[in-house]
């Protein structure tokens, strides 16, 4: 037993000269109610001093003292004990303590006796003695700070003398002191070290993508002599934010424990006001119960920013950040041209083909042009992870010039402004945009002389137009041609690596961020982008719709020949190729062709015949409204 207690000694010793350590230090008055005959309450005391380990575990040595008179006599026992104790605590709340331990040593004790030697005296003299104790305790406390507790314990004890006979043994109870104090490496610091770890310099584009994705790292230490509860971990820069975002929040943090925070931010239009790479002022804000008591402590850092068109390749999708819905001066553009294609829209033929024809010749009319980027050019740096620069699409409008990329992220926003869905493809010489034209794959060959240049997503049963940005300048019809060989390439070469990318699939993880910072004075002439989208439009229905129609002819379906021809605007033709059918749908056809053509009376006539076979038809129900309307 000699041997363990020295052991243990030394080792708490050598921990404490090597490492930063936590102590813990206890001074004990304590009563013990003996079970053993003839033997009264003894009272003493004990003191401890050991290290805290994890928050919860304290180990290390204690020595005390005991006096004790048994029955019937003057004699005294005097006994002094010293040994290892281990010891368990826990805060359940702020300020309430409670311990569970054991001891074990040895116990030295020194009793008087009276004896009578040959001469008939009484002689008093000493008996020594030594063994082994145990006990094991309880305690309950109050603790004034972080670095004092009053505790009641209670808890057994047993005291041997030679060969292990008990003499002192049953339970006790007492008072206690207990003190922490901490020495070593960092000993001394500031209750709380708070430092950020960025991840990458922000980027203004996915200023509204830091908002739930973190760019950084906060950790928080807690260097405090108690623990930290209820915490709650917050980040906020002055104008750069809108307020300050909640990062994370823990229940508790104790004592000398390191705890790591994302570092997200609700980032306002203000940041997009970097246009070179910079740094920002913050603040981290640590709220947190410390005692019973609500704290703040608010610690300044620094962030690092990039400039607003900075971008870096490798997740395609995350371009779509700069594709906003929401630039204020490019919706203005946007909904205007699509008013006057509106206005003009081809009865029968796809409205989002229309619209994306209406949108490329009203940005060609403008003055939109490539050039070629000679600091980034898109053809290499799309394809590497070296910093690039995009235009935001009010920047391309107000230049009226860029990269492919930039071409592309401005045609799209201006079609996601009017609800014309896109998507686009970064090729090594081109970027194409996509247009959704809400039909389903099976309707592709009634719109197109060959699925062969379109995109079609079977997941979602979806068409896409392609766009060749490279061939813009020259008009719809060229870049709709340029965009489906080079779809049709993609689809032919195993080795030609592509992406397809959905706008508005990609927003779900890169929201698109708005930048506007002026009116922008575009100018077109209205009666040109008519003449011109008109002539778009005639060219598709010569290179597709005139395909449909021929292949409608050969099949022998009326019907299908009947809307292609709708769509080609040949009327007279599709009403006959509907009147060889007498089913309710080729007659609800002809009706509306004749609503085209004005003629609302013989409209109604025809609506009344569908009615008659079909009374609940609601197609025949509402056009019969409407064509009433009109002749009234």
């Amino acid at each position: 037993m000699k041997k363990i207690i020295a052991a243990a000694f030394l080792a708490v010793v050598h921990v404490c000269a090597v490492f930063s350590l936590d102590f813990a230090f206890k001074l004990e008055p304590t009563a013990i109610i003996p079970l053993t005959e003839h033997m009264t309450p003894a009272y003493g005391g004990q003191i401890f001093g050991g290290i805290d380990l994890f928050n919860f575990t304290t180990i290390g040595l204690e020595g005390g003292y005991l006096y004790e008179k048994p029955e019937n006599t003057d004699s005294a026992i005097n006994t002094m004990f010293g040994g290892v104790n281990l010891g368990f605590y826990y805060y359940p709340l702020s300020r309430l303590y409670l311990g569970l331990g054991g001891a074990v040593g040895l116990d030295y004790g020194i009793s008087q006796i009276q004896s009578i030697n040959q001469s008939g005296d009484t002689v008093t003299g000493n008996r020594n003695f030594s063994d082994i104790y145990y006990r094991a305790y309880g305690e309950i406390g109050f603790r004034i700070n972080p670095t004092l507790s009053v505790n009641a314990t209670g808890g057994y004890a047993s005291f041997c003398i030679d060969k292990g006979k008990e003499f002192i043994t049953g339970p006790f109870a007492g008072v206690s002191l207990r003190l922490a104090a901490h020495a070593g490496k960092g000993s001394g610091r500031s209750s709380l070290s708070v430092k950020i770890v960025q991840d990458s310099d922000v980027y203004p584009v996915y200023s509204a993508v830091y908002d739930y994705e973190p760019f950084g790292t906060i950790i928080l230490k807690n260097n405090d002599g108690a623990e930290l509860r209820n915490v709650h971990v917050s980040f906020r820069a002055n104008k750069y934010t809108s307020g300050a975002k909640l990062c994370g929040t823990a229940s508790c943090i104790n004592r000398h424990q390191k705890v790591e925070f994302p570092l997200c931010a609700n980032f306002s239009d203000v940041i997009l006001s970097f246009t070179e790479n910079g740094k920002i002022s913050g603040e981290v804000v640590i709220e947190y119960d410390f005692l019973g008591k609500r704290m703040t402590v608010v610690e300044p850092v620094i962030v690092a920013v990039n400039n607003r068109n900075a971008f870096t390749w490798g997740d395609n999708a995350s371009l779509s950040a700069f594709i906003s819905p929401d630039s204020q001066e490019v919706a203005a553009f946007a909904k205007e041209v699509a008013g006057i294609t509106r206005n003009n829209l081809y009865t029968g033929m796809n409205a989002n083909l229309q619209y994306a024809a209406g949108m490329v010749e009203a940005l060609r009319l403008a003055g939109l042009g490539y050039s070629g980027d000679t600091l980034t050019p898109y053809s290499y740096y799309h394809d590497s992870y070296e910093m690039d620069s995009i235009q935001y699409p009010l920047q391309t409008l107000q230049y009226l010039s860029g990269d492919y990329d930039d071409m592309g992220i401005l045609l799209c926003s201006c079609l996601q402004t009017v609800n014309v869905p896109t998507g686009y493809m970064p090729l090594a010489e081109d970027f194409i945009v996509l247009v959704k034209l809400n039909i389903a794959a099976r309707q592709a060959l009634s719109n197109f002389a060959s699925t062969d240049g379109l995109i079609i997503d079977e997941d979602t049963d979806s068409v896409y137009l392609a766009l060749s940005m490279a061939n813009l300048e020259k008009g719809f019809t060229a870049s709709y041609k340029a965009g489906s060989e080079a779809v049709a390439k993609c689809f032919s070469d195993d080795e030609n690596f592509y992406e397809f990318i959905d706008t508005t699939d990609a927003w779900n993880s890169y929201k698109p961020v708005a930048y506007s910072n002026s009116s922008a004075s575009i100018s077109y002439k209205q009666d040109q982008l008519i003449a011109n989208t008109k002539k778009a439009i005639e060219n598709y229905i010569s290179s597709d719709i005139e395909e449909v129609i021929k292949r409608a002819r050969a099949e022998g379906d009326a019907n299908k020949l009947g809307v292609a021809l709708v769509r080609a605007g040949r009327y007279t033709e599709a009403k006959r190729e509907f009147q060889k059918l007498s089913t309710v749908t080729a007659m609800n056809n002809t009706a509306n062709i004749l609503m085209i053509e004005k003629n609302y009376s013989a409209a109604a006539a025809q609506y009344k015949r569908v009615l008659e076979k079909d009374p609940s038809n609601k197609v025949a129900l509402k056009g019969l409204e409407n064509a009433n309307s009109k002749i009234e």
